[in-house]
């Protein structure tokens, strides 16, 4: 069957073709690269009905995570599910309520706007250093030299990290996003994962302590003084989502950022729309996170033996929900294979929908805006200069490297 092509790296590179072919096909089906197998839903509406469905889907799913490997191997690696699980996106409700009222205490729009002059001065000062490398060339990779640092430095910032362990951090979260981002990962992958979560929680809880006796302004700090009815977050919790939001805040921005570029490159006709009016970043940083999003697929858990649209499912069965396709639904996008800056509306699913959207949205958004408001205006002229290569990481869309020509 056409829509059962291997996930393999030529589908990674340029999947719009085969979720084309989903599009047109069954609303839901077998497909044996994801997890060992699990159910495929491809279509936007589809998706949102099912992540409606709270009483047929479960995300405490991290034991597929550690089950799709030999039985052999369950008790060495056991840890990354008990890891996991203390990441608010891995919790149902009514804990996942609770806990989110209390990380939201973090992610107020007062709180993401306090950043925005700390995000500035680090992009300028990325930027700085990526001319000074670049010499007389004028050529830097966007992707090492500031798609990839901005974010690490921003969310280290909001956590209050000292910039000289940024350099460890990124080790472990490459480490952490070669399991996470692989439908079937190795099992050497999942041990450096459970090594990376380890390293991470251990950093926090050495951290944690001198913000419980001298409190700041950062995140942790915010989140040691939250409370809701009277209850805050134990310390386990605490570290899990401190490791979290490292982990999130950085690989899906960096992702965002630099896909973003590109697709600016692939239509300059787009990138002249922007430089003559930069209050089309915002819906530019929109229509990038649909057209190339840094998000491609999540992944549910069947609570219950149910019919999924027609189709019978078994409880613990895996559901795929594949945004990157549902972004391309011409059932809800006119010309969805056209990037389009002034697209409106843009009910993309990146973010994902519902109870588990996510809540680093805003700071991705504002991080955005102000790397392309950088860019743009320190950078009159933009060029490509080599065509890049796309990762191997399926789920988390992003580039090796993007190396481009700046006339500043």
């Amino acid at each position: 069957m056409a829509h059962l092509v291997p996930i393999d790296k030529d589908f990674i590179a340029n999947p719009y073709p085969h979720y084309q072919r989903w599009l047109e096909g069954p609303r839901v089906f077998w497909h044996p690269d994801f997890f060992g197998g699990a159910w495929v839903i491809p279509r936007h509406a589809d998706i949102i009905a099912l992540l409606r469905d709270l009483e047929n889907i479960s995300t405490e799913k991290t034991g597929s995570l550690v089950s799709q490997f030999p039985p052999e191997y369950h008790e060495e690696l056991r840890d990354i599910d008990l890891y996991l699980a203390r990441w608010l996106a891995f919790i149902d409700p009514p804990k996942h309520n609770q806990l989110r009222r209390l990380l939201r205490k973090g992610f107020t729009p007062q709180v993401v706007n306090s950043f925005r002059p700390r995000v500035q001065q680090i992009a300028e000062e990325l930027l700085d250093k990526a001319l000074e490398r670049s010499g007389d060339s004028g050529e830097i990779d966007l992707v090492r030299d500031f798609a990839y640092k901005l974010p690490v430095r921003v969310v280290s910032a909001m956590l209050g990290v000292p910039d000289e362990d940024h350099p460890m951090f990124m080790d472990w979260m490459d480490d952490l996003a070669m399991f996470l981002g692989n439908a079937n990962p190795t099992v050497e992958v999942a041990r450096k994962a459970k090594q990376a979560l380890y390293n991470l929680t251990e950093y926090f809880r050495a951290l944690t302590p001198a913000r419980r006796a001298q409190p700041g302004n950062d995140l942790i700090s915010i989140l040691l003084a939250a409370e809701e009815d009277g209850v805050g977050l134990t310390e386990e919790e605490l570290y899990a989502q401190c490791v979290f939001f490292l982990f999130a805040g950085h690989e899906t921005t960096s992702n965002l950022i630099a896909n973003a570029m590109y697709c600016l490159l692939r239509f300059p006709e787009e990138m002249a729309r922007v430089r003559a009016d930069f209050r089309l970043i915002p819906s530019m940083v929109e229509e990038a996170l649909r057209y190339e999003g840094p998000m491609q697929y999540t992944f549910r858990l069947a609570r219950r033996d149910f019919d999924l649209f027609g189709q019978p499912v078994r409880k613990g069965d895996v559901l795929v929900v594949v945004f990157g396709a549902a972004n391309r639904d011409p059932r809800v996008f006119e010309d969805p294979d056209r990037f389009d800056v002034t697209r409106h509306p843009n009910p993309h699913l990146t973010f994902g929908y519902g109870l588990q959207k996510c809540l680093g949205a805003g700071t991705a958004r504002m991080e955005a805006d102000v790397a392309y408001t950088t860019l743009l205006r320190r950078f009159p002229r933009i060029e490509l200069a080599e065509t890049p290569q796309w990762t191997d990481v399926y789920r988390f869309r992003g580039l090796k490297s993007l190396r481009i020509h700046i006339t500043a």
